[in-house]
């Protein structure tokens, strides 16, 4: 068994490691984890034979807990974004919310509506609605990049059916159900806080500077909202495939409650059909809108998509499997007895350094929480905090080594320093306030 100060230095050596092959000599992420893994399997103590096993474990089974998950998602998500479903949610917010409040349109339609979208799908579709409504309301070009910043990571990590979210409650062994309500009662106020907050640093405190913080090399085309709105589907087609599975998520979480054991109902409810579903809604809109080409084309494009963050993400929990066996969850309970506040504490943190390290909001809440697992149910800690908790970190600190902070730099026009200023501050922001939520909920839970 190794002693606790070599255990801490082989975590160190470990994750330094990790992000080193990932940011330095720009290793994809899977191999580097895989490397990091078997790493601190063998210098912990594990035989070869242990150490194979584990990983093994990890990782098949994360992906029997979200693969379908996550696959069913990616496909409904491409396909919507194919006949124009997100322009046209876009669209309908910035009704409600007016020109002077859309920041908080996008924040939250992104947050809360559209989380089933691939994040660097929504990012291209988004900006360059963004961008305009920046133009036309003569507003820095901050105030709407920053909030598209904080609802594409809300969207990922901290609501169902986010991408990042499905991966946390496989690695935590939680259910659908379990999360879909907190996770839109931590959502809704920490985007609508952090988005106010926000503005306040950037317009009020005034801490945009045009000449430094954009670039403005991109020369947007003259304004065709009329023409190409006629050509976007009715708002009810546009949330269709959403609100179809959305619906039999609720129903199969209420059915039983109200006394209803239909099995029809009871496989209807289980969140694989209901996004599987909800992709099939997209797929019959999209041919009747697009044509069997492109929805062929939509189809292909989401499952090579798919099967990079299925790759990514059950390393991830092969990572997490082989965390679990190296003793550390003795010293994390050691250290754990004082406080049951500390322990969220540290998975926010634990997943804040591995999302500026790393870049990726999926692998850095997969590691926080990989650590912290063993010890949720001999602490009586609330899983869904430590889920949250998780998220909450994972959104923190996005910058270089992260692949959308170089794609929103780009298509927003903005210098690096501006991208810091937008994309880096919007999401920490978010991320502190989103941990104060979880610790408050955890003081009154």
């Amino acid at each position: 068994m190794v002693s606790t100060p070599w255990l801490i230095v082989h975590f160190v050596v470990t994750f330094v490691a990790i992000a080193v092959l990932i940011v330095r000599f720009r290793l994809n992420p899977a191999i580097s984890l895989l490397i990091g893994a078997i790493y601190l399997g063998l210098v912990t103590g594990f035989t070869p034979a242990d150490l194979v096993a584990g990983l093994n474990e990890g990782f098949g089974g994360l992906m029997a807990e979200v693969g379908l998950l996550i696959t069913m998602g990616v496909v409904m998500g491409f396909l919507m974004s194919s006949y124009g479903a997100i322009q046209r949610i876009v669209q309908a917010i910035l009704r409600v919310f007016g020109r002077r409040g859309s920041p908080y349109a996008f924040s939250l339609t992104l947050a809360t509506i559209t989380p089933s979208i691939y994040f660097d799908v929504l990012l291209v579709l988004v900006a360059p609605i963004a961008r305009r409504v920046a133009r036309r309301t003569n507003r820095p070009m901050a105030s709407l990049a920053g909030p598209v910043a904080m609802g594409l990571a809300v969207g990922n990590a901290l609501v169902i059916p986010g991408a990042a979210m499905l991966a946390y409650l496989g690695a935590m062994g939680l259910s659908v159900s379990a999360m879909l309500v907190p996770g839109f009662l931590l959502a809704i106020p920490a985007v609508v806080l952090s988005t106010f907050l926000y503005l306040f640093i950037i317009e009020k405190l005034g801490w945009w500077n045009v000449a430094q913080d954009e670039d403005d090399l991109i020369d947007d085309a003259p304004d065709d909202d009329e023409e190409a709105e006629q050509n976007l589907p009715p708002l009810l087609l546009a949330v269709a495939p959403i609100a179809t599975a959305l619906i039999l998520v609720i129903l199969g979480i209420v059915a039983p409650m109200l006394g209803w054991t239909s099995p029809v109902v009871g496989l209807l409810g289980d969140p694989v059909m209901a996004l599987l579903i909800g992709a099939l809604v997209a797929l019959v809109i999209c041919v009747a809108r697009r044509g069997l080409a492109d929805q062929e084309d939509a189809v292909n494009r989401a499952l090579e998509t798919g099967g990079t963050i299925l790759i990514v993400t059950a390393v991830a929990g092969a990572l997490g499997q082989i965390i679990a066996g190296t003793g550390m969850r003795d010293v994390l309970a050691t250290l754990f007895e004082a406080t049951s506040i500390l322990p969220l504490v540290v998975v926010w943190f634990v997943a804040a350094v591995m999302r500026t390290a790393l870049g990726g909001q999926t692998v850095a809440g997969i590691t926080a929480i990989g650590i912290i697992a063993p010890l949720v149910e001999p602490s009586g800690l609330s899983p869904v905090l430590v889920v949250l908790a998780a998220g909450a970190g994972g959104a923190f600190g996005g910058q270089f080594s992260d692949n959308a902070f170089w794609m929103l730099r780009s298509l927003f026009g903005l210098s690096t320093r501006g991208t810091l200023k937008t994309y880096t501050l919007a999401q920490s922001l978010l991320s502190v306030v989103a941990l104060l939520m979880v610790l408050a909920a955890d003081l009154v839970v």
